[in-house]
């Protein structure tokens, strides 16, 4: 990681105005197996403020949602931020640091056990944050402050997506060993099930469902429109833990006309997929006679049912 100062016309005191460029290239979120492990914060003499940069795009400490199964950041033990970032209004902050370990097992990294140090963060003018970075606890193996790119699309994804329309996803399809890691993700997209609008389940999918091994969910409740873009988790279900394995966040956004786009990633780990099917939107305009229809899971029943009542006339 390389460090610039950046020094503005006017010195004050604000650490909007006087801070250090912090180059993160190495620090974003990577599978431990994919690492090369150089990085350990317990070595660095941490001097005032920062401000992040991935591949010379402004970055950000991820928060605790961002902790996947087998993550690293560069070193050993991923350091997220608890806690949402502060808003320009709100001045200085403090917020405190968690280490998470890449546990082979996958089901406890995420478990809130090893705290580091607190920093300070503020939010800035122009859409950024800059951080009081502090040494990490040498308690913590090869600690290292994570750092993911948050960027805002120069288009509106609801009007800009791929269509995606893979029956193998529906959540009552059985075997497969399908794997989103394999896929080339690229932009956002709208997720159809026989040709029918759906979206991704909110609750635990079934293992081996969805043509994959261990299904994905996204946990957490789909935005609304006023909420615009959101971060969301993504949990697997394997044996009897629903959110044994956890996949890189995605981003969701619900658009006008009653469905939801997302910004899928390539998953953490083989043989995950993303789910369709959580429930199915009720067509434009219509209402279902059992007031249900978001809550029918994905299967050429529904799909039929409503091509029966809600076909053309």
């Amino acid at each position: 990681s390389s460090v610039s100062t950046v020094n503005t016309a006017n010195i004050t005191s604000d650490p909007c105005s006087v801070y250090r460029n912090f180059s993160s290239n190495g620090r974003n979120p990577i599978p431990y197996y994919y690492s090369s492990g150089v990085y350990d914060d317990t070595l660095v003499e941490w001097n005032g403020w920062y401000r992040l940069y991935l591949q010379g795009s402004s970055a950000q400490i991820p928060e605790l949602h961002w902790c996947s199964s087998y993550m690293v950041c560069g070193g050993y033990a991923a350091l997220l931020l608890e806690g949402p970032h502060p808003l320009p209004e709100d001045g200085i902050v403090t917020r405190d640091i968690y280490g998470f370990y890449p546990d082979i097992s996958g089901s406890k990294q995420c478990s809130k056990n090893s705290r580091s140090n607190p920093i300070q963060v503020k939010a800035c003018p122009g859409n950024y944050f800059v951080y009081r970075l502090v040494k990490p606890p040498v308690s913590l193996p090869m600690p290292t402050y994570c750092a993911v790119v948050i960027d805002t699309p120069s288009y509106d994804p609801c009007s800009n997506y791929t269509s995606l329309d893979q029956s193998w996803r529906g959540t009552n399809e059985t075997g497969g060993s399908n794997c989103d890691r394999s896929t080339n993700w690229n932009g956002w997209y709208r997720l159809l099930y026989n040709g029918m609008s759906t979206q991704m389940p909110e609750s635990c999918v079934n293992v081996s469902r969805c043509g994959t091994d261990v299904p994905l969910w996204l946990s957490g409740s789909h935005p609304q429109i006023s909420d615009g873009i959101v971060t969301r988790g993504i949990c697997g279900n394997y044996g009897s833990d629903c959110c044994f394995f956890r996949s890189f966040p995605i981003r969701v956004k619900a658009c006008p006309g009653n469905y939801y786009v997302y910004e899928f990633v390539k998953t953490i780990f083989c043989y995950s997929a993303y789910c369709a099917g959580g429930r199915l939107q009720c067509p434009p305009r219509k209402e279902s006679p059992v007031a249900r229809c978001e809550d029918h899971h994905a299967s050429l029943f529904y799909y039929y049912y409503y091509y029966y009542y809600y076909r053309p006339q």
